[in-house]
């Protein structure tokens, strides 16, 4: 694939300036601009071009209220890498613009550049886990999924996949401190597989690679931002492969951290919970979440591990 030389990003964005401004970073990055649609254009680009062979991944720069159209689109018609950008600084404050074009520019990296093999065999997800379950959080987390998880019933042919907020090397403490309940932890490290009953952490220090066939794999790259590990990608990369299959959870915490990945996952045709911010002991992570619309429930933990369960017994 030539994406691995010069890899080809479609650009979506209503404003001119922005548009001016992400062109000059993607050159700078040595990434090829293959196209550059406004919210109106891209519908008729993609009815007219279902495969978009000339493109490799999307970055996405929209409004909040006008985002959720775009997602829309490009989730239902395309099913290419995108990226959706933070606010762009002012140019005229120096340093916290040349921080945010850094931290696009990685993300991009991420995105786009793959080992080649991930990507030429990529088959059906296995059936023997094709129901996922992620659980963010952040300050009041552990606290709270230890409360969702004792409530929950043993056995269900569920995955789950749990990213906290916490500081590093204390990622690997959480397997010990949220205990109590029926379902195996273990921190994420090199390459491992989505099981049945079971909960993969997110590390804090590395970014999760999540493939086909419930198939992860830990990379050499930090994650990239003010909170690490950082929800909104872990969450929008299990929803472009589990799509309809993935159900998120985002339970109490600090910041925003999985707004846009709750976005994705609903225009995915997943599932989005979560946490009443009143039973919270920081409500911005549910509340940023519960803002979108895409959230079909709330409830306390143990409300939600009630609600999870009354799905498989149906």
């Amino acid at each position: 694939m030539s994406a691995l030389i010069m890899p080809r990003i479609g650009l979506v964005t209503d404003s001119d300036l922005n548009r001016y401004v992400l062109q000059a970073v993607l050159v700078e990055g040595s990434y090829e601009l293959a196209g550059s649609f406004d919210t109106a254009s891209l519908g008729q680009y993609l009815e007219t071009n279902k495969s978009t062979p000339d493109i490799d991944a999307w970055l996405v720069d929209i409004e909040d209220n006008q985002i959720q159209q775009s997602l829309d689109l490009l989730l239902g018609q395309s099913d290419l890498p995108l990226l959706v950008n933070d606010d762009i600084p002012p140019v005229q404050e120096a340093k916290d613009h040349q921080v945010w074009q850094r931290r696009l520019l990685e993300k991009l990296e991420v995105l786009v550049i793959r080992p080649a093999e991930a990507i030429a065999s990529s088959p059906p997800v296995d059936s023997s886990v094709n129901k996922v379950w992620v659980l963010v959080a952040s300050m009041g987390g552990p606290d709270a999924v230890k409360r969702f998880l004792t409530t929950l019933p043993q056995a269900l042919p569920i995955a789950m996949v749990y990213g906290q907020h916490i500081e590093t090397n204390f990622d690997g403490l959480l397997t010990s401190a949220v205990t109590g309940h029926d379902y195996p932890m273990q921190l994420a490290s090199g390459e491992q597989q989505l099981v049945n009953g079971n909960i993969l952490v997110v590390p804090v220090d590395h970014q999760l690679r999540f493939l086909s066939r419930g198939r992860v794999v830990e990379t050499r790259k930090a994650w990239s931002g003010s909170y690490q590990p950082v929800l909104d990608q872990v969450i929008a990369d299990l929803a472009r492969i589990y799509r309809q299959n993935l159900g998120v959870i985002v339970f109490s915490g600090m910041c925003n951290d999985g707004e846009i990945g709750c976005r994705v996952a609903k225009a995915c045709g997943g599932t989005v919970w979560a946490q009443t911010p009143n039973s919270c002991l920081s409500p911005d992570m549910p509340s940023a979440a519960i803002s979108t619309g895409c959230v079909s429930k709330q409830g306390t933990p143990e409300q939600l591990a009630e609600a999870l369960a009354e799905q498989f017994s149906l």
